[in-house]
């Protein structure tokens, strides 16, 4: 009997220690099913921060400012008279003071066609057949003077920025000039960022 009461007290002495190693194995395997978890947490924690922080970090650049560009800034002031594509050149004429040499024919630099050319210090005015104005170029290439600006100031020898800072960006740059355009009408200021040493306004709908 008191061997058989040894016996049972082993058997539940192991049992007891087989049930305390499983309760450390079931511990175990908690813990190694729990890393998993916890690390998946951890990549969509990750994963949610940096969604959020890119569209932060976008809304951080500043968009680039829209031209302002319309028809009225496509007019030219010239010794006190305003001239704009459209106008007929036997109107504007008188008032420009002495031309720098007599008008000319040519051809036109849009379509080929024969146009009449007018020269003033620091200003071409070129008009259709019929005499419209459909080009004026602020310029020192031909005859250099004059007080020619646009209707915003600008003026041969502003730099490209100064340009930008007030119409905003251009629709479109050939090269370093920056062209604006609106509706038909377009002007570009040609030269270098530092120095414009040509302003050319065209309104393409006008024959010439």
């Amino acid at each position: 009997m008191k061997k058989y009461l040894a016996i049972m007290a082993a058997v539940v002495i192991t049992a007891a220690s087989m049930t305390a190693c499983g309760g450390e194995s079931s511990s175990s395997k908690a813990d190694t099913t729990a890393a998993p978890a916890a690390s998946q947490a951890e990549q969509t924690a990750e994963s949610q921060a940096e969604s959020a922080a890119e569209p932060a970090a976008e809304s951080q650049a500043e968009p680039a400012a829209a031209s302002s560009f319309t028809a009225d800034n496509a007019k030219v002031k010239y010794n006190g008279q305003e001239i704009k594509t459209g106008d007929s050149i036997n109107d504007v004429k008188g008032g420009l003071g002495a031309e720098a040499a007599p008008a000319s024919q040519a051809p036109s630099c849009l379509s080929g066609n024969t146009i009449n050319e007018y020269y003033f210090p620091g200003l071409t005015i070129q008009a259709n057949t019929d005499g419209v104005i459909f080009s004026i170029e602020l310029t020192n290439a031909l005859y250099a003077g004059g007080d020619g600006t646009t209707a915003d100031g600008f003026k041969v020898g502003d730099t490209v920025d100064t340009v930008k800072a007030k119409l905003g960006e251009p629709t479109e740059t050939k090269g370093t000039s920056p062209v604006y355009t609106a509706g038909t009408v377009s002007m570009q200021c040609s030269g270098s960022p530092s120095g414009i040493e040509s302003i050319w306004i065209s309104d393409s709908s006008i024959d010439n």
